[in-house]
C-alpha cells in the first residue's frame, strides 16, 4: 500500500484503527525509516498514534487539514525532519514539556499557529519555545 500524506494528513483518512496504523506505517516506511512502529490509538479526529522510533517513544496527533503534533523524547530530531518531508512542511513551533518531551507542531493555518504559538509562550510548563515557521 503506496501512501503519502495526501491519504491520511490533507484529506480525512478512513476511521479504521488497522487500516490507519497500516496507511502510516507503510508512508514511513517508503521514506526509508524502517525502525518506527506505530499503534492507532484513536482513529477519529484528533486522531493519536503511539510507538517508538529507535526505541524512543513517540505520540502524534492531529487533525486532518489543520494541525499536526508530535510528542518525542530527546535525541530524535531526525523524525521531525522525516515527517516534515512527509507533510512538505515545515515545523511551526518546537518546545519541552513539563516531562522534558519535544514537541513540534505543524500548522497549515498561519492564524491557528499564531495563536498556540501565543499559548505556548504563556504557559510556565512548557520550556524552550522556538517558534520555526510563520509570518
Amino acid at each position: 500500500m503506496t501512501t503519502t500524506a495526501t491519504a491520511w494528513f490533507y484529506r480525512e483518512p478512513e476511521h479504521n484503527a488497522y487500516a490507519l496504523q497500516e496507511r502510516i506505517r507503510t508512508h514511513f516506511w517508503d521514506e526509508r525509516v524502517g525502525d518506527i512502529f506505530l499503534d492507532t490509538v484513536r482513529a477519529e479526529p484528533p486522531f493519536e498514534m503511539q510507538g517508538e522510533y529507535n526505541r524512543t517513544p513517540v505520540h502524534m496527533e492531529w487533525v486532518p487539514k489543520k494541525y499536526m503534533k508530535l510528542r518525542l523524547h530527546a535525541g530524535s530530531e531526525a523524525l521531525a525532519r522525516i515527517l516534515s518531508r512527509m507533510l512538505k512542511l515545515k515545523p511551526y513551533l518546537k518546545y519541552q514539556d513539563a516531562e522534558g518531551r519535544t514537541i513540534w507542531e505543524w500548522y497549515l493555518n498561519d492564524d491557528e499557529g499564531h495563536k498556540r504559538w501565543q499559548s505556548v509562550q504563556g504557559l510556565p510548563a512548557y520550556r524552550h519555545p522556538e517558534r520555526l515557521n510563520g509570518r
